[in-house]
């Protein structure tokens, strides 16, 4: 009724206006029952028309939204507090809260998205873009994911998350977008699984065969890191941990910061099980081909695994974490 009251007031007043170059619009529904809006006259605007697989991206975002308990809506517009125009593709709200989707299924540069982006942010709104081009900035201010799919086969999403892309139906996505298990890096507290590695070697010193941990891999969610033994000297936690879920039949030397002449330093290393002689980092690598994963334990996200994955250039993007509950 709200839509239909909309487009007969705009067809006796005309005052709606498309954003992308301010010429008169119309109200339309597609064959599908979808909402949009469109040019009275196309004239030389150079903004794509809407397909119909954008608008059904549409309906399916505000029908997951509404199921979450959020008010939403397509093509919701509004006023900057500088007085610049926006429409949302889809708008939600709930309390406080808004969120803008946009669909963006024409090209669109990284200058503009910054600034669409921009101008969300000062009305108070959090932006979400939704790509169907390949390339696109995403960073912790930008969120940004690619989206492919048909009308017949569905939308799938693609999340990228610093290391590789996190795939998922545009459903779940969006749910979990409103759930807040769509986060940035690693999010405090939640779960980490934790693989150790282990490896032979042949002790350079005494020629006796020692086992050293070689690594530990830790997966949080979509992003997964990798850290040897002397990375990992400010976690003398997950060290511990480690050593706790080693199998009997498994005994390594003590791991502790030693002095390496070669290094001419002091870090953290394994140890020789037979004459307790540093295993220096070079060393480890030897043991790559015959490593495998013998124990796992599960920890939380805490600051210190935070650090380390800035410590190993690895820190991640953006990512659904559907261990975390919903709130």
């Amino acid at each position: 009724m709200e839509w239909d009251n909309l487009a007969l007031r705009n067809k006796r007043e005309g005052h709606l206006r498309a954003p992308c170059c301010q010429a008169d619009v119309i109200l339309r529904r597609s064959k599908l029952g979808t909402q949009h809006f469109v040019h009275r006259v196309r004239g030389t605007c150079d903004s794509a028309p809407e397909t119909e697989e954008h608008r059904q991206v549409k309906r399916v975002i505000v029908e997951v939204g509404r199921a979450n308990g959020w008010l939403a809506d397509a093509e919701v517009g509004g006023l900057s507090p500088e007085g610049e125009v926006w429409r949302a593709d889809v708008l939600l709200s709930k309390g406080a809260a808004r969120i803008a989707i946009e669909v963006q299924w024409s090209k669109q540069s990284d200058d503009e998205t910054v600034r669409r982006q921009a101008r969300y942010a000062s009305s108070g709104i959090r932006g979400l873009w939704v790509f169907r081009q390949q390339r696109f900035a995403a960073s912790k201010d930008i969120p940004a994911v690619r989206i492919c799919g048909t009308l017949a086969d569905g939308f799938e999403v693609y999340v990228p998350t610093g290391t590789g892309e996190q795939v998922l139906p545009l459903a779940p996505f969006v749910s979990a977008v409103l759930n807040r298990q769509y986060r940035f890096g690693l999010p405090l507290g939640a779960p980490a699984v934790v693989a150790v590695r282990c490896g032979i070697i042949d002790c350079y010193r005494c020629g006796a065969e020692t086992p050293i941990i070689t690594g530990l891999d830790i997966k949080v969610g979509p992003h997964k890191l990798s850290a040897t033994i002397p990375e990992l000297d400010r976690c003398p936690d997950l060290i511990a941990r480690a050593l706790q879920v080693m199998p009997q039949h498994i005994s390594p030397g003590r791991i502790m910061r030693r002095h390496s002449q070669e290094a001419n330093s002091r870090y953290l290393s394994n140890g020789c099980a037979h004459c307790g002689t540093l295993i220096g980092a070079h060393y480890e690598y030897l043991a790559c081909e015959n490593q495998a994963v013998v124990g796992k334990f599960q920890v939380v996200v805490d600051d210190r695994m935070r650090q380390l994955a800035i410590q190993l250039g690895e820190e991640p993007g953006w990512g659904v974490h559907p261990e975390i509950s919903p709130i």
